[in-house]
């Protein structure tokens, strides 16, 4: 500390009594005193327990003159002063007493020598204690070189804490301008909850005015480590420059920093620049701050991130995708400049960014200019915006987007003008779109969007939706909360192709979008959907009660789904009951449930269908069970049939499906089908592969058609084949073959076995073959067993069947089937006619076991059958025997002995009668009463009977028979035979009647005989 006093004589006594005058309680000892120099030593000023001012010698040199003496140089050694600074003045105990009162003139430093080897000083002040250390040498009035040292643990002010500050400068005084340079240090700088910083360094020069009333200088700033509110600064330095006077300080600054850190971004080469100011009046910063290398922090992009996932499989997934890695890769690196402003006065501030700008190693920019920028004040954090926000390059939008507010607490309006946004194959176009922020925190957006875009296996061109958008308090966004009209000008899904279309679209979930915390929801619902378009070139029309999208989970479902594809006179369809799905990257999957439909002109219904369907690929593909395939005539031909493991894949224009038919009632297999459909040609096939369908008595059939319905019944055997239904726009074909070895049956005619041969369909669908189908028949029984014959037929279709004839051996001789056409599609009589040719009589009799029988010759005959609703029956039957005659001989035992004279020699006779004609004429029903007549006339050989002249001439007489029987056909030639054998009718007819006797039913008495209990008498 300097001390100084006024000119006057100073004497040993003067000083004693000065001190006392201004009662300052001083020690010292004179060890020198002289007129021009006195020394001091072991000087106390002040309380002698806490002194102000100690000194180990002090040498006051003056000058004398007339009356008064003048100090004209101080020298000091080892001094130590105690100071204070109290209400912003600094005080000095005792030694404020030696100083001279304040004059009212200008401040100036004294002018004298003054020598200082080590003065050190204990200030206390309401921010902490600080001590000083100075010494140098020259007159402060002129100059004066010295130095300065100064050092602190902790100073308090401002809410924030200096650690450790420390200072060593050299003082200059030139002129008596003093200047100081030297480095100041501090080892942290702590603001709780704004700033704190490490190892703060600066290299200070200052320089102030001979009144210490201006002053100016340059600070060269170093910060280790540095932040505040969250960001981090390291390597900070630079250099301020400054200068003012009582009222204001004032000047520029250049900072760098080597790097910056926040939680959601990191930057290297920093640079600030600008002017400042701070007065009574406030304090203003104007400032451009640059980046070299800004980057976002990775969770800075995790709204970006979620996008592409959150997009999959809708039409905007490739905007987003692309958006996303546009916002990441211009976040991951970038330069970035802005020019911002800082006001203060008193209690309030506003900071104001006038400009932002950042362009990103990507290509991408983003930037901030016009009006007044963004402003934010306090008190009360309020934000006021007038500026336009530009973005572009790099994969961002194109974009301008215009802010502002009338005042600080209005609502922001803006309106933003986007560039159609493109990327791969999808396209967003908005319209000029207006937004407004209000106070609470509300925010609506409105335009209309026109999107243009992938779906999965397809696309979606110029969809049109109206956007109104709000963001609640809460920060939820939520896009059109009301149906709103809605069109596409094109739709395509694999081969499916729709036209332009207007809809009704409604929120689902109470909006089309909302985002928030829980992710994104909502999703749109579709009423009512009619539209038109192609299915593989083929014009289509497709409806459907209800369609909705769900966005959360990305399902899609739909109800009473109609299509109809084709013309009119080649139409197919397909109705869905109920669809639902969802949507993930590779496609579309999920459920449906009554399916039906029909294949263009293909007679065939499908009904019932129900599974899993899965979308990917541009390929459709359907798993199901419960379908019903039914035969489309108006007069089914076939039994429904059920399909409980069909598939179905449509890719391209390309549909294959493949199921397993089988009966409903019994779930026995009849056929697999293989289906391949051209969409474009409206051309296709069904291959139908039957392994083998056993017929049982628990499986007929008519179980599989009506058309066998009386035409067959008791069938039992096995038929396999295969089949092939074809298709086009023009017509449909089809064929197949199929042959069984082995199979019976009951026919109208009669039972027939061991059927066994090939059948080729020149039209599957319709029952027709071509000429020339051939059967191999084992035993047929039409009345007459036959074996080992052959028939050979033709299938005209309408349930018609073409006999080209059929021939079985037959005793010798043949029993024919004559060509003829039987229709089982309406109610008409069908006729059968067999031709005898040739038969032996004595073949035919032992066929039949006619033991007691005999006969020779050849007949021929016709047997015209007519079956109808009543049943089969012979129409005027007759046989006849060839040219030449033959004999019968009946050696048999007659069953009444008294048949009368002329009885007993008819009989005696048929014992051995050479005939020379025989004919028999045959009417009745097969299963009923025949009629049969025969005609047959020879002369008896005599053979047996008892000989007289009488009966030895009658016997020579021509005989003529006329025999009439009344019996079943089918048991003719067993009535005959039962009249001789009776265990015949035992064997015919006891199954009959045990199974009678368990149904507890009477039974049935057997047939006639042949010969009626007497004979009727013959001429």
């Amino acid at each position: 500390m300097v001390l100084w006093v006024q000119r006057r004589p100073i004497a040993s006594g003067f000083i004693d009594d000065e001190l006392a005058r201004r009662g300052v309680p001083a020690r010292y000892r004179v060890t020198e005193i002289g007129l021009s120099e006195q020394r001091l030593e072991n000087v106390v000023i002040g309380d002698p327990a806490r002194p102000d001012l100690v000194a180990d010698w002090i040498v006051v040199r003056t000058e004398v003159g007339l009356g008064s003496a003048t100090v004209t140089a101080i020298e000091a050694g080892a001094v130590r002063l105690r100071g204070r600074v109290v209400d912003g003045r600094l005080a000095l105990g005792a030694i404020d007493r030696l100083l001279p009162a304040p004059s009212g003139a200008p401040f100036a430093l004294p002018d004298i020598a003054l020598r200082v080897a080590d003065a050190r000083m204990r200030l206390e002040t309401p921010q902490g204690i600080i001590g000083l250390k100075a010494s140098g040498a020259g007159n402060p009035a002129k100059n004066f070189d010295g130095r300065i040292a100064a050092i602190s643990e902790r100073i308090e002010a401002g809410g924030c804490v200096v650690d450790r500050l420390a200072t060593a400068m050299a003082v200059e005084i030139d002129e008596g301008a003093p200047a100081l340079r030297g480095p100041l240090r501090a080892a942290a700088i702590d603001c709780p909850g704004m700033a704190r910083a490490r190892a703060i360094g600066s290299d200070l020069v200052l320089t102030l005015g001979p009144a210490l009333d201006r002053w100016e200088g340059r600070a060269a700033l170093s910060v280790a480590r540095a932040g505040a509110s969250g960001v981090g600064v390291t390597g900070l330095g630079g250099m301020i420059d400054f200068g003012g006077d009582a009222a204001a300080t004032m000047g520029r600054f250049d900072l760098t920093a080597r790097g910056m850190a926040t939680g959601l971004a990191r930057a290297t080469g920093l640079a600030a620049s600008g002017r400042y100011r701070f007065g009574s009046s406030g304090a203003r910063v104007a400032t451009r701050m640059e980046a070299d290398a800004l980057a976002l922090a990775p969770a800075s992009f995790a709204a970006a991130a979620t996008l592409p996932d959150a997009t999959a499989g809708t039409p905007v997934a490739p905007l987003a995708r692309r958006l996303a890695n546009a916002v990441i890769a211009a976040g991951r690196r970038g330069r970035a400049s802005a020019v911002a402003e800082l006001e203060m006065r008193g209690a309030q501030g506003v900071a104001r960014v006038r400009s932002l700008d950042y362009a990103a190693a990507s290509g991408a920019r983003v930037s901030l200019a016009g009006g007044e920028g963004l402003r934010f004040g306090w008190p009360g954090n309020r934000l006021w915006i007038d500026t336009a926000i530009e973005t572009g390059g790099g994969g961002l939008p194109e974009a301008r987007v215009a802010l502002a507010q009338a005042r600080p607490d209005a609502a922001i309006t803006g309106r933003a003008t986007i560039a159609p946004y493109r990327a791969s194959d999808a396209m967003l176009a908005l319209a000029p779109v207006t937004f407004s922020a209000a106070g609470d925190g509300t925010t609506s957006i409105r335009t209309r969007a026109v999107l243009s875009g992938p779906l999965p296996g397809g696309r979606v061109d110029r969809l049109s939706v109206p956007i109104d958008a709000r963001w609640n308090a809460a920060g939820r966004l939520l896009v059109n909360r009301d149906c709103a009209p809605a069109a596409f000008e094109r739709l395509t899904l694999s081969a499916l192709s729709l036209g332009s279309t207007r809809l009704r679209a409604c929120p689902l979930g109470g909006a089309m979008l909302a985002y928030g915390d829980g992710g994104i929801e909502g999703g749109i619902a579709l009423p009512a959907l009619r539209t038109q378009g192609s299915l593989g070139g083929s014009p289509l029309a497709l409806g459907a009660a209800n369609l909705a999208f769900a966005l959360r989970d990305r399902r899609v479902s739909a109800s009473d789904v109609r299509a109809r594809l084709g013309t009119p006179e080649r139409l197919s369809r397909l109705d869905i009951a109920r669809l639902d799905g969802r949507v993930d990257a590779s496609g579309i999957a999920g459920d449906f449930a009554g399916a039906a439909g029909a294949i263009g002109n293909v007679p065939l219904l499908l009904s019932g269908g129900a599974g899993a369907w899965r979308f990917a690929d541009a390929t459709l593909t359907l798993d199901g069970s419960a379908l019903a395939v039914a035969d489309a005539a108006e007069q089914p031909r076939f039994a429904p049939l059920a399909a409980d493991d069909f598939t179905l894949t449509l890719a391209g224009n390309a549909v294959d499906a493949r199921a397993t038919l089988r009966a409903p009632a019994t779930q026995t297999e009849v056929a697999d089908v293989t289906i391949t459909h051209d969409l474009g040609a409206g051309a296709g096939r069904a291959d139908l592969v039957v392994d083998g369908i056993t017929f049982t008595e628990a499986f007929q059939p008519d179980a599989l058609t009506r058309l066998t319905f009386g035409v067959i019944a008791e069938v039992e055997g096995t038929i396999a084949g295969r089949g092939q239904i074809r298709w086009s726009p023009d017509d449909v074909t089809s064929d197949g073959v199929f042959r069984t070895d082995d199979i019976d049956l009951a026919a109208a005619f009669g039972p027939v076995e061991g059927i066994a041969g090939e059948i080729r369909f020149t039209d599957l669908l319709g029952l027709e073959t071509a000429p020339g189908q051939s059967a191999a028949i084992a035993l047929a029984n039409p009345g007459i067993p036959v074996e080992n014959g052959t028939v050979r037929y033709r299938l005209t279709g309408e349930q018609r069947v073409a006999i080209e004839g059929g021939r079985w051996p037959f005793a010798g001789g043949a029993l024919v089937l004559e060509p003829t056409l039987l229709d089982f599609g309406q109610t008409v009589p069908r006729r059968m006619t067999f031709r005898v040719e040739g038969v032996d009589a004595a073949q035919f009799l032992q066929q039949f076991d006619f033991d007691n029988l005999s006969a020779t010759g050849t007949f021929d005959g016709v047997l015209p059958m007519v079956f109808d609703e009543a049943g089969g029956r012979i129409e005027n039957g007759r046989l006849a025997m060839r040219e030449g005659g033959g004999t019968i001989a009946y050696v048999g035992e007659v069953s009444q002995e008294n048949l009368g004279t002329w009885g007993n020699i008819a009989f005696q006779a048929l014992k051995s009668l050479e005939y020379d004609r025989l004919d028999m004429t045959m009417n009745g029903p097969l299963s009923g009463e025949m009629v049969t007549a025969i005609r047959f006339a020879g002369v008896s050989q005599g053979v047996g009977a008892k000989r007289n002249f009488i009966i030895d001439r009658l016997a020579r007489l021509p005989f003529v028979f006329n025999v009439t029987i009344k019996a079943p056909f089918r048991q003719l030639f067993d009535s005959v035979q039962s009249y001789y054998d009776p265990t015949r009718l035992i064997e015919r007819n006891l199954p009959a009647l045990l199974e009678q006797q368990q149904r507890d039913r009477p039974p049935r008495p057997p047939a006639p005989p042949v010969q009626p209990p007497a004979s009727e008498p013959k001429p």
